[in-house]
């Protein structure tokens, strides 16, 4: 594969789109936003911002000219309409596609048909599909969970109010990478055509696990009284497949199909023992970079 120099971006005003546009302009690539309105002063004087039709392959086809990759950082509702930005990128002649997964448990089979994954698992056929008639290639980055999710909300652990609600007995590991690393490795797949191609990469910053992250905390804070209590991620999973099951798509009823297959750690694959951190760049965290991290929660 030749050199990839010029990249799309679509959904750059998202969670993750930021950190994607910065590492690529930090990489030196000709970076173009693709959106539905354009706002002056949005994005970096370096990027070239092109309104499409999303809605349209021959609006997208137009904007993806001349493109060698596109990124996809849409939001999950927008997943399976990734399919009219493959086949726009096709017919512009766009060399590499990076869907909008970035995951944690979203490769793992046993979850193909589960709500939420399901979505995500045809974009992935679809995709092998072009490639293997020769129309583009493809790489799915998965890096589990967004590191400021889990220690900005309280998932993992309740920093503000010292309550530590369990999956299971607390011991379930899960990978971890900060949004600006997600950006970083985004760029970097970009950079290793080659070795990425049409193939699933890994990163994982660091696998945590919630008594791992307990007991640091109460070294770090032995003053502090923790308030612990216990859940079952299947049961988790259950109420959220029960509830979409009765026609409830709400969002809370997603984030029960999600905790109860990511919060269950090895289930299903939510730790990364084996990882592209060093083709891609990402250095893993130290047990002080950890202990660092839980201390500025507890400030």
């Amino acid at each position: 594969m030749s050199e990839i120099k010029s990249v799309a971006v679509a959904g750059a005003s998202g969670t993750l789109g930021p950190h994607v546009l910065k590492a690529l302009i930090d990489a030196n690539f000709q970076v173009t936003v693709l959106t539905r309105a354009a706002k002056p002063g949005a994005y970096d004087t370096s990027v070239k911002v092109v309104e499409v039709d999303y809605t349209s392959v021959d609006s997208l086809t137009a904007a993806l000219k001349g493109i060698d990759a596109l990124v996809s950082a849409v939001g999950h509702g927008a997943t399976e309409s990734q399919t009219i930005l493959i086949d726009a990128s096709v017919a512009a002649g766009v060399k590499r596609f990076i869907p909008s997964e970035y995951g944690s448990v979203s490769t793992n089979s046993k979850l193909e048909t589960f709500p939420i994954y399901a979505p995500m698992f045809k974009i992935k056929h679809y995709l092998q599909e072009k490639a293997k008639a020769g129309k583009l290639t493809w790489t799915v980055l998965a890096c589990g969970g967004f590191l400021e999710f889990l220690f900005g909300q309280p998932f993992l652990l309740d920093f503000a109010n010292h309550k530590a609600n369990l999956f299971d007995e607390g011991d379930n590991r899960m990978t971890s990478t900060s949004l600006p690393n997600v950006g970083k490795a985004i760029a970097s797949i970009l950079k290793n055509a080659k070795a990425t191609e049409n193939k699933i990469v890994r990163i994982s910053e660091v696998i945590v696990t919630q008594n791992g992250l307990l007991k640091i905390a109460e070294e770090v804070r032995p003053d502090i009284k923790w308030e612990i209590s216990k859940v079952p991620t299947s049961a988790i999973l259950k109420q959220g497949l029960d509830g979409v099951a009765a026609g409830d798509f709400s969002m809370p009823t997603v984030m029960k199909i999600l905790t109860g297959t990511v919060a269950a750690g090895d289930t299903y694959g939510a730790a990364y023992d084996e990882t592209d951190n060093e083709l891609l760049g990402i250095k893993e965290f130290s047990e002080e970079d950890l202990k660092k991290l839980v201390a500025e929660k507890l400030a």
